[in-house]
């Protein structure tokens, strides 16, 4: 939990000033913010269940929903997020986040900011993704070389949990995060104009 006043400090050094619409999620934003996180891109619009804000942190993508008795949330961690489709029409921009298990679309009028927060999205995603797998095969680097079924058994997880957590020559697996091995899809749909 952060105070009130940090939160309005960093939306206006991003450029966000709700002091009207979006003002309940502001609050409830100073209650969800560890200390130490910094918010990248703040953005007001509508999802499947109203009026909400979309906020992109450097640690996860939230969606906060505050109306009087109701209020909803979701936290997105980034290494959660499988594809990310946006569009934009006349008036609005939407954006599609995809994980494995859900898919959220959010609609805003202010493009610019929902395409900021998409690229700074996408640019996280993939920091995480390079950086587990760099992680990963790190120890493999180390080793002078490796026998072909251990490379085998490095590649395909799922064949080699049963064996202990070794692979077949006997050398330990690294455990494997699922989210990251789902490739990230991003697509830009412009529809065509009409004159």
């Amino acid at each position: 939990m952060v105070s009130l006043s940090l939160v309005e400090e960093q939306l206006q050094k991003i450029g966000c000033n709700f002091r009207f619409w979006g003002r309940p999620e502001v609050k409830e934003l100073a209650k969800l913010l560890m200390p130490g996180e910094t918010i990248k891109q703040c953005v007001n619009g509508r999802y499947e269940g109203g009026f909400a804000m979309l906020c992109v942190t450097d640690h996860r993508l939230l969606l906060l929903d505050r109306k009087p008795m109701f209020f909803s949330l979701e936290d997105l961690r980034f290494d959660m997020i499988s594809e990310i489709d946006y569009s934009t029409r006349l008036l609005e921009g939407v954006i599609h986040i995809i994980t494995p298990n859900r898919k959220l679309t959010f609609i805003s009028w202010s493009q610019n900011r929902l395409r900021e927060l998409l690229n700074y999205t996408q640019h996280r995603v993939m920091e995480i993704r390079q950086h587990y797998l760099l992680q990963q095969f790190q120890p493999q680097q180390q080793q002078p070389q490796l026998d072909p079924q251990a490379a085998v058994g490095l590649m395909g997880g799922l064949a080699v949990q049963g064996n202990g957590g070794y692979g077949y020559s006997g050398q330990p697996v690294l455990p494997m995060n699922p989210y990251s091995h789902v490739p990230l899809l991003s697509r830009r749909r412009r529809y065509p104009k009409f004159y």
